[in-house]
């Protein structure tokens, strides 16, 4: 069961593992709560439509190109209520610059004005620490230098033709596909610290969305019709996030 075009029936499954085909039934259960999507359908078996590919410290650092972002450390996640929260704690406590905070499941994921923002299945949302004492600080034009960041790592690896909404939201053939969400603390009137929150739908399958927003909603797998590697697409938006970021020094 490797390739999406492959089903395997349940009962060649059990005859191959020398297990019932309840407990094969159990197995499937256990792959999809991994995050793997795996279609079930009567008199054909099983197929698997998107395998999950995790996020792990030494693929990302391994595909990285940056000197200070994804440098100082990472935290990974399971669930939280927000990344973002979770940054700006660390960031609050003296965390290093570059920290980056991944998170498979957010229940709180927020977006520009109290915005909700759903978590969808086998995406990417992570939020990044930084310090901006130094530079001329304007979370509004980050936040849209961030989506840039994210339309220019998705066409890299799509070729699709990902277009920004102002000022923050990423958009593919007029649905979206991610967000940014940029918060600051201040001591004074100077900003102390910064989070960059970022989330975007990879390999979602387009019936995983709730259904009050699938109209309006696309994932790179569902736009494209191939799996993204969301190391690589993470590693790269990183990239480009810091070379924006570099770009408010100058």
């Amino acid at each position: 069961m490797d390739q999406a075009e492959d089903w395997i029936s349940g009962e060649a499954i059990s005859q191959h593992l020398g297990i019932s085909r309840a407990a094969v039934a159990k197995h499937v259960a256990a792959l999809r709560a991994e995050g793997h999507a795996i279609d079930a359908v009567t008199r054909k078996g099983y197929r698997l439509t998107v395998r999950h590919d995790a996020l792990r410290e030494q693929a990302l650092t391994t595909a990285l190109h940056t000197r200070v972002l994804g440098r100082a450390g990472w935290t990974f996640l399971h669930t939280t209520p927000s990344t973002n929260l979770v940054a700006a704690q660390l960031a609050a406590q003296g965390g290093e610059e570059g920290h980056v905070v991944v998170a498979e499941t957010q229940t709180m994921g927020r977006g520009r004005k109290g915005f909700t923002w759903f978590s969808a299945p086998r995406s990417i949302q992570f939020s990044v620490v930084l310090l901006p004492n130094a530079v001329q600080w304007d979370a509004e034009r980050f936040m849209y230098l961030g989506a840039q960041a994210v339309a220019a790592a998705a066409r890299d690896l799509t070729g699709l033709a990902a277009e920004i909404k102002m000022p923050n939201d990423v958009l593919i053939e007029g649905r979206k596909i991610a967000g940014v969400l940029v918060e600051t603390g201040y001591r004074g009137n100077e900003p102390e610290w910064a989070v960059v929150g970022i989330g975007c739908n990879v390999n979602t399958l387009p019936e995983e969305f709730p259904e009050a927003v699938r109209g309006i909603t696309t994932s790179l797998f569902a736009a494209s019709g191939a799996p993204v590697s969301r190391v690589a697409l993470l590693a790269l938006v990183l990239d480009k996030l810091e070379a924006a970021y570099q770009s408010l020094h100058g």
